[in-house]
Formats: C-alpha cells, sequence, structure tokens
C-alpha cells in the first residue's frame, strides 16, 4: 500500500533524525516513544504506557473485548493498517446490541475515512491523583511528544478508547507545534489511543 509506504519513510527518516521515534523499527513495528514532555513537571504527574500487554486494564480487556485487544498489539507491532482496524469496528459495531453504542462506533469509522496511522496504540495514565487536575469537561490536559510527527502531515488527531466505558471516540488536539514535534490534549485516564493523520496519495496518482 502506496500510502502506508509513504509514512512509514516518514516516521523512519523521523527515527534517524532524532534516535528514537515513534514510527516504524527495523523489524517493521511501530517503534514507542511517545511520552509526557520531559520539560514539563506534567511529566511527574502523568505517563504514557508504552507497552499495552503491562498496561492497567490490558488482562480484562483481553478477556472481554479479544478482537480489539489483538487489534492494537497488531497495529502496534505494524501488522495491522487502519483499514484492517476498521474492519475489527465494523464487527463491534454490527454485534453492539445498544444502538447507541454501535452509533458512536459507526460515527468513528466515518471518521477514519481517509486516515492512517502515524503511531501504534498505547495508554494514558495519571501518576499522582493527587496532583492531577480535571478540565471544565472531566480530562486531563497534557503535552505529549511525539518524535514521528512531520510538517507534511495534516489534521493530526487521536483515535482513543476508553475501556471503563468501552466508548470510541476521534479527537482534535488542543495545539500541535510540529517544528517542536508535540502535541497538547485532553484525555481520559487509563484510555488508550493512537494519533492518526489523513492519509497522502503520491503527487503521480
Amino acid at each position: 500500500m502506496k500510502i502506508a509506504k509513504k509514512f512509514m519513510a516518514l516516521a523512519l527518516a523521523a527515527v534517524l533524525s532524532v534516535g528514537c521515534a515513534f514510527g516504524v523499527s527495523a523489524d517493521g513495528s511501530r517503534t514507542k516513544d511517545v511520552t509526557v514532555t520531559k520539560t514539563n513537571e506534567l511529566s511527574e504527574i502523568y505517563e504514557i504506557v508504552q507497552k499495552i500487554e503491562d498496561t492497567e486494564g490490558f488482562k480484562e480487556l483481553k478477556e472481554t473485548v479479544p478482537a480489539v485487544a489483538d487489534a492494537f498489539k497488531k497495529v502496534s507491532e505494524g501488522k495491522m493498517d487502519l483499514k484492517g482496524f476498521i474492519d475489527v469496528l465494523k464487527t463491534l459495531a454490527e454485534e453492539a446490541t445498544d444502538e447507541t453504542v454501535k452509533a458512536a462506533i459507526e460515527e468513528v469509522i466515518e471518521k477514519l475515512d481517509g486516515k492512517d496511522f502515524v503511531t501504534g496504540f498505547v495508554q494514558f495514565r495519571v501518576k499522582d491523583h493527587e496532583r492531577a487536575e480535571k478540565n471544565a469537561d472531566g480530562k486531563y490536559e497534557v503535552e505529549i511528544s511525539v518524535p514521528s510527527i512531520t510538517d507534511e502531515m495534516e489534521n493530526i488527531q487521536l483515535l482513543c478508547y476508553n475501556k471503563e466505558t468501552e466508548e470510541w471516540t476521534v479527537i482534535d488536539p488542543i495545539n500541535i507545534d510540529k517544528e517542536n514535534k508535540t502535541i497538547k490534549v485532553a484525555l481520559d485516564d487509563l484510555c488508550y489511543f493512537a494519533i492518526i493523520s489523513d492519509a497522502k496519495t503520491d503527487a503521480a496518482e
């Protein structure tokens, strides 16, 4: 798939330039280096858990929604593209007995049209609940470093899954700084997320 290969090349270039990026490694996996910005004191309060198998709640996720747990791993390992992930979501929508849940998944599927993965899935976690602060929407605002962001990427968003509420959402960052490769986002504690952006086509196409 040309689109996927183009993003992989861009991500690999970022790996070579910064030493370690959340892009595609030599073995085809999406390497994990999405972190809370280290220069920000928020890194003492929040963290990004890189290895989803070690995240809080992943064992339960494997038992309750094994297809999602498996898809998370495959995306992070570079073994599933967005089209394959959408197929997983379509199956979830078909199997949903709650019409509200079904409608929400179908809305997410529509928003994923024309998108591609920039990163694999990680989990956002609050380390210090006493110091953590929620915004008016009950979410935590944090700046995260994403070395694989490039100037060419457009409409960068996050595909999020809240295991507690079983809610899928596509959200816009509060701010994107392509030069410093950081984005500011508002997230739920223990949510899983992957960064996505508009898929690009070759100029000749």
